[in-house]
């Protein structure tokens, strides 16, 4: 790749980022660049991919039950995983 690439600014502040980059750096419509401008005529940007949940599916690890998973099942899941995270005060429900 080179050193350097360069993008043109249109008059909507819009630019496109090189197909090399946009490769190199596995970017895809929708996903972001966060932008950081330490001085006055220059900066750095740092790509921020959006994750789909679908790209990780198999990572995923179903519990396996030998049935399928009820609505009491998932909402298990979710306090215990909110649990957790956050501890005990996340298992206090709005009821």
């Amino acid at each position: 790749m080179q050193a350097k690439m360069q993008a043109t600014l249109t008059s909507k502040g819009q630019i496109t980022v090189p197909v090399a980059l946009r490769k190199h750096w596995g970017l895809k419509a929708g996903d972001m660049l966060l932008f950081d401008p330490p001085g006055k005529t220059e900066g750095r940007f740092e790509p921020r991919r959006k994750r789909s949940i679908f790209e990780r599916l198999e990572e995923l690890q179903l519990p396996a039950l030998g049935r399928p998973l009820t609505q009491a099942d998932i909402d298990d899941s979710v306090a215990a995983g909110m649990q957790e995270k956050f501890g005990k005060m996340a298992l206090k429900s709005p009821k």
